[in-house]
């Protein structure tokens, strides 16, 4: 199965179930509010809203052969697996509703518009999703250089997981 929408809405309700509901973000969250053409998608681009991984890290965990966590991608803002062939990546968001902000590396903060999301669910194949709004989805567009992306090579950026004994 490729990214399509369908995937798209089995990775919400898996997350959703599981306990880490997302909010949609990146090109499809662009296309979904009708920001850009449809087109063919690399990935699945999400949003956490939450102070820890703590619930996506268990539910990958649990899930085990469905998804595939992607090591190189463990960050301290970020988590990434891949779902049927398809990169799926998990933003984390904390702070409260008047102040959202990603710490890319734990230490570089991006301030995300109150509000964070789009005013109006959208309905994807039957089921309410929330994506991120226009004015969030622009900024990060135009602002993500800023988060220091050089990071993502450096091996000392990486989080990795807990250990169990």
């Amino acid at each position: 199965m490729a990214n399509t929408r369908e995937t798209l809405a089995i990775v919400l309700r898996m997350l959703r179930i599981g306990g880490a509901a997302c909010d949609v973000s990146g090109g499809w969250a662009e296309e979904l509010l009708g920001l850009r053409e449809p087109w063919k998608h690399g990935d699945i681009d999400l949003v956490l809203q939450g102070n820890t991984f703590e619930r996506v890290d268990e539910l990958m965990t649990r899930l085990g052969g469905s998804v595939c966590e992607v090591p190189q991608k463990r960050f301290a803002h970020k988590r990434a697996f891949v779902f049927r062939q398809t990169l799926c990546e998990i933003t984390r968001i904390g702070g409260d509703e008047m102040q959202p902000v990603t710490h890319y590396w734990g230490d570089v903060p991006f301030f995300w518009h109150p509000p964070l999301l789009h005013d109006k669910p959208v309905v994807l194949n039957g089921e309410t999703i929330t994506v991120l709004s226009a004015a969030n989805l622009e900024k990060h567009r135009l602002h993500w250089q800023e988060t220091q992306p050089h990071r993502w090579r450096d091996p000392r950026s990486l989080v990795m997981p807990l250990q169990v004994i």
